[in-house]
């Protein structure tokens, strides 16, 4: 690609004139990069168009996605409950007719299921019971092991209601020969949510030729209508673990258009009872935390702390149909701590929620659009935003998070086929303590704050058409100057439409979204000075920065067609876009704004075994991003496969090729700069994990180029020495050779030098976990992971020239010879002066974070759990320790335990 450039030398003169601009050459490209995507565009029309109309094929195509006759089971009512043992023994197992015939869905699709397996379904007036029995003719190779709930170890069973019958949601409840609850929610095309916990009971037993479930649903924990006579979508499922087959009672398709539109149908549920669900559970916790002690340190002079919290969790059935769920002072102690990191860029990581309340029925707020997210639930109850500055002895008491007071979920769906999901939160205002020569005083870090979420979608024509929209706000209540960099209210909105067409081969997805912020103008400049935007460039043309402002508003979009099912093709053409004021980040996750991207993906999916392949994919991708003043940045292409072998290994590889790009972020508020091109390898390799010990190991290597190297190596073994004991390690390197890192800025009041430098950085890992579990109600987990991170910095450099077109020419490399306190003394113009200096940024950075945890369900929804957590860190700024010196680094670290009793007691009303 050809850039063409407008800038002087040094970037401090004619700020407002420089302007990267499209040569010729380029805009002719951009002319045929929109034909093709209009000709992409056009693919799933002319498909269509070749196809017999819906007048053509069969009647009920229209209004089924599925073509071909569903199978039907009929359930029987019951006077006398079966008790849950997991024999199938119980008079009321003579009732009704066992279903069989089950059909393999992995690995050979539509063949007959290499052992059978048969189904029968009963119900009363609180409980549907289901009993399975799987037959084995070589019972001595089930795989009974144990696991972690919601963990599928060994061989599986398990059922699937689609009880609102729209082929939208399905409640599965699954059950490991070894006797362990897994539950979720199934979500099309291929989706299960196992963070959600329903509290029902399945136990399971062995037979001479089989293994046999049985199971007690309440549905007070499922959802439905009002219906006197009802029909419900029916899933029933098996995994074999040592073929690693599935098989199923309704057949599934790999290339149909979700796993729900292909459930049977139950029958005979008649005069269900309304819900009256009304669940709570009663918590109390008591903790202790340990840290060294320090005279001196009024908050850290005994050496601990001693905590405690009672807290109530609430589920309430308003209808059959919809249930609202409550905490209120929640703690969230038992949670395993995040992974370690060093992050030297300018954007927010992304770290995974695993909160239970916030975890369950995540699906119903969610609203994606490319790869940002209205909702990002850990914004609720985040760590305080402000960190004040110390003083030589002066001590702060800090806060770890911001205190939840409570949140409130209603979530449910109508009979007319409206979702509705409502969700508020409150954290409260935090208050840390801080000691000066004077005494102590209380410094506000984090303003009382509500949170507010509506999601909404409505189905139309069979759920071919999805209508929906969402509205987010957050408010904070500020009284304390020192806060007046947040934003006081913001606001988020979304609207979004799914319709698919031809038995659901086609679809069409479009959403659009758009914000506004108000705040001081503190809070406005650090939003258009965020690495979001950066709208202080001095390239800019198409948006400014106003000092003066006091809101912010944006938009943004994304339409994707493409083709979803059917065949063993599938493709699709994107088109996403944010307008440079667009915020989410005060309840949402947003790293960039300002962009423009197109994406087309093309995939071909051999699903049954060929040669020596159960199963291999085959991916192209291709991505052009523009800025929102439709500058060209950066194209990329990547080919990928996916293979599993006949053996069950499993190999996954892809090759990435990155063109020159103009990089508008790279200097933080500088002008943009180009950075090479690059190319990137991925490869992951796995041995046959339904064996008791396996392996994998992956790489990601950046091939060399002007701008450096890079390369990741990591390898997971797994062992199950016997059924009750799982160990596993993760070993992790990386490193990361880049000649253009952003060290900072030589001047105050605008950034008009630039610094880079020249970083080796090398990063070592370790996660080892440990389950011990005794039964499927009493487990033991163990998770320990040091980590060590080591940054040397070299040959820094004053960017001058940052779209030159020799790449060696885009920066000056300063004279660092002279370097005394920590620092380089630059003298740039050989005057003999220092004109400026750059502190040392070498750093060794090692943390070990631990979690014991011991958990018992000492009855269906109620648990008790023991914590020990552990954590040390180390930072050292400057430092010249080996990233091998984790250990010495470790014992320079300071020490933190938490140690934690949490009693939870459930009851139904």
């Amino acid at each position: 690609m050809t850039f063409v450039c407008k800038a002087k030398k040094e970037l401090g003169a004619d700020r407002a004139n420089y302007s990267p601009v499209l040569s010729d050459s380029l805009k002719r490209k951009r002319t045929l990069w929109l034909l093709l995507f209009a000709f992409v565009v056009s693919l799933p029309q002319v498909a269509a168009r070749n196809k017999p109309s819906h007048s053509e094929q069969a009647k009920d195509s229209v209004s089924k996605p599925v073509v071909k006759p569903l199978r039907e089971y009929t359930t029987h009512y019951i006077t006398h409950k079966p008790k849950i043992d997991g024999h199938l023994n119980d008079s009321c197992w003579q009732v009704g007719e066992w279903a069989g015939d089950f059909v393999q869905w992995i690995p050979k699709e539509g063949a007959k299921a290499s052992q059978a397996t048969y189904l029968k379904i009963l119900y009363d007036d609180k409980n549907i019971y289901v009993g399975i029995r799987a037959v084995d003719n070589e019972p001595r190779k089930i795989q009974r092991r144990a696991a972690r709930r919601d963990i599928l170890s060994g061989d599986v069973t398990g059922v699937s209601f689609d009880s609102y019958h729209d082929r939208r949601t399905g409640f599965e409840f699954d059950v490991t020969a070894a006797g362990q609850k897994l539950d979720g929610i199934n979500t099309n095309p291929w989706n299960t949510d196992l963070t959600w916990n329903a509290v029902w009971y399945a136990k399971t037993a062995l037979e001479d030729s089989a293994w046999t479930a049985e199971m007690a649903i309440p549905f007070s924990q499922l959802r439905y209508s009002r219906s006197k006579n009802q029909v419900w979508g029916l899933h029933c499922w098996r995994w074999i673990s040592r073929f690693k087959e599935e098989s199923d009672w309704e057949p599934q398709t790999s290339t149909g258009p979700g796993i729900l539109y292909a459930y049977g149908l139950l029958k005979g549920l008649d005069n269900l009872p309304k819900s009256k669900r009304f669940e709570m559970i009663a918590s109390g916790l008591g903790k202790i935390k340990t840290f060294k002690k320090d005279p001196l340190n009024p908050f850290a002079n005994k050496g601990y702390t001693l905590g405690s919290n009672i807290g109530l969790d609430a589920k309430i059935g308003l209808t059959s149909n919809f249930t609202v769920d409550m905490t209120l002072n929640p703690d969230f102690g038992q949670v395993e701590a995040d992974p370690s990191e060093i992050n030297l860029t300018a954007f927010e990581t992304f770290f995974t929620e695993k909160r239970p309340f916030f975890l369950e029925g995540k699906n119903i707020f969610a609203f994606d659009v490319d790869d940002v997210n209205l909702f990002y639930s850990r914004r609720i109850g985040h760590a305080p935003s402000y960190t004040p500055d110390l003083a030589d002895n002066e001590y702060l008491k800090k806060t770890d998070n911001a205190t939840i007071i409570d949140a409130v979920k209603v979530s449910g769906k109508t009979e007319k086929g409206l979702t509705l999901g409502i969700l508020q939160s409150t954290t409260s205002k935090e208050d840390e303590q801080l000691s000066t020569a004077t005494g102590q005083k209380s410094v506000t870090v984090e303003p009382l704050t509500n949170y507010f979420l509506a999601r909404v979608q409505q189905d139309f024509k069979q759920g071919n058409t999805v209508l929906g929209g969402i509205v987010t706000s957050t408010n904070r209540f500020i009284h304390n100057a020192q806060l007046d960099f947040l934003n006081r209210n913001a606001y988020t909105g979304g609207i979004d439409l799914l319709h698919q067409w031809n038995d659901k081969e086609f679809y069409l997805d479009a959403k659009m979204i758009g914000s506004y912020i108000t705040g001081s103008k503190q809070a406005m400049q650090e939003m258009q000075q965020s690495s979001a935007r950066y709208l202080q460039r001095p390239d800019i043309s198409y948006a400014h920065y106003d000092s003066t402002r006091n809101s912010l508003s944006g938009w943004g979009g994304d339409v994707k067609i493409g083709k979803g099912s059917k065949g063993l093709w599938r493709y699709y053409t994107e088109l996403s876009f944010r307008s440079p004021g667009l915020e989410l980040n005060d309840m949402g996750y947003m790293q960039t704004a300002d962009i423009i991207r197109q994406n087309n993906y093309l995939a071909y999916f051999v699903n049954k075994p060929v040669s020596i392949f159960r199963t291999y994919t085959c991916i192209a991708y291709l991505n052009n991003n523009w800025n929102y003043g439709l500058q060209y940045l950066s194209s990329s292409f990547t080919g990928a496969g996916y293979a599993e072998f006949l053996n069950k290994w499993s190999i996954n590889n892809s090759l990435t090729y990155t063109t020159e790009a103009l990089d508008t972020r790279i200097l933080r508020g500088g002008p943009a700069m180009y950075v090479p091109g690059n190319w990137q390898e991925y490869f992951y390799i796995k041995t046959d994990d339904s064996k008791a010990a396996y392996c994998s190991l992956n790489y990601i290597r950046n091939f060399p180029n002007k701008q450096g190297k890079g390369s990741q190596y990591s390898t997971t073994f797994t062992v199950q020495p016997i059924s009750l004991l799982k160990f596993s390690l993760n070993l992790s390197y990386a490193l990361n050779d880049n000649v253009l890192q952003y060290v900072g800025c030589a001047s105050d009041g605008g950034c008009d030098k630039p610094i880079m430098a020249t970083i080796n950085q090398k990063t070592l890992g370790a996660t080892f976990r440990a389950d011990c579990n005794l039964t499927p109600e009493l487990s033991l987990q163990y998770y320990g992971s040091p980590y060590s991170s080591v940054g040397k910095y070299s040959a820094f450099k004053h960017i001058t020239d940052p779209c030159n077109k020799s790449f060696e020419k885009r920066f000056t490399l300063l004279d660092t010879s002279n370097y005394k306190d920590d620092a380089y003394q630059i003298d740039e113009n050989g005057d003999g002066k220092t004109d400026y200096s750059v502190s040392n940024p070498d750093f060794n950075y090692y943390q070990f974070r631990s979690n014991f945890v011991l958990r018992w369900e000492y009855r269906a929804g109620s648990q008790l759990y023991f914590v020990w957590s552990n954590e040390i860190t180390s930072y050292q700024n400057p430092s010249h320790e080996p990233v091998t010196a984790i250990f010495r680094g470790l014992s320079k670290g300071t020490v933190n335990n938490v140690f934690l009793v949490k009693l939870s007691y459930w009851f139904s009303l």
